[in-house]
């Protein structure tokens, strides 16, 4: 297992834009990585450009998580795109009901099955009540892994608006939202599904993924604390 601690040093800003910002656009590459691969989506991860700009933003937020996501692009270069859908399923969606890394957070933040339901429904009253909802166009459970990494994604970019306006009062705003989430529903969720994905299966990508993204969600909410009142 890739070890991962946290810091409370402070962060450049990435690239040359606000450090809100780069987290957001961290968090929609996570979303987009983690979902089942497409053919355009998959090669775009193995361009080595795409591999080189996230490994420079990565560094620049935490680098701690280089290695893993490293060993993600590297992995997923040696596979066809049929490798790579193959590995995906294996680790979200094979052999249901007992997929070995189920990708909804209801499952490891619930107290038990018969409290799922009342899980979901209190993740969607917690974008609801950040004004936010999931579109009913949507096939999939409020609770899915991309959507809450869509969620923290839209947070970030909420908070760089408020900094960019000089609205600090907002910006904390969105810190204390964003923590209150980490906390409450992704890093209950991340952490036991990197333990279950690298128990299954080291040499898979996703299970590479799952490792640099528990260390990134770990990072980011040290660096909360250091501004949250």
């Amino acid at each position: 297992m890739n070890a991962c601690t946290t810091t409370t040093a402070t962060i450049p800003a990435a690239s040359g834009v606000s450090v809100p910002l780069a987290r957001a656009r961290l968090y929609h590459f996570l979303e987009l990585a983690l979902a089942h691969p497409g053919e355009d989506g998959f090669d775009y991860f193995r361009q080595e450009a795409t591999s080189a700009a996230f490994d420079s933003l990565i560094l620049d937020l935490q680098a701690q998580a280089v290695p893993s996501m490293r060993s993600f692009f590297d992995t997923l270069n040696g596979h066809s795109f049929e490798q790579a859908e193959s590995a995906h399923i294996a680790l979200f969606s094979a052999n249901f009901p007992q997929v070995p890394c189920p990708p909804y957070g209801s499952l490891f933040t619930a107290e038990d099955d018969s409290k799922r339901l009342d899980e979901m429904l209190a993740i969607k009253e917690f974008y609801q009540r950040a004004g936010m909802d999931v579109a009913t166009s949507f096939d999939d459970l409020p609770d899915h892994l991309c959507v809450e990494l869509e969620f923290m994604q839209l947070l970030c970019f909420r908070e760089d608006d408020a900094v960019a306006v000089g609205d600090e009062a907002m910006a904390e705003g969105a810190r204390r939202c964003q923590a209150e989430f980490l906390d409450r529903f992704l890093l209950p969720f991340i952490e036991p599904l990197t333990t279950l994905a690298l128990r299954a299966d080291t040499e898979n990508p996703y299970s590479h993924l799952l490792a640099a993204t528990n260390c990134l969600l770990a990072f980011h909410r040290s660096q909360i604390g250091e501004s949250s009142p």
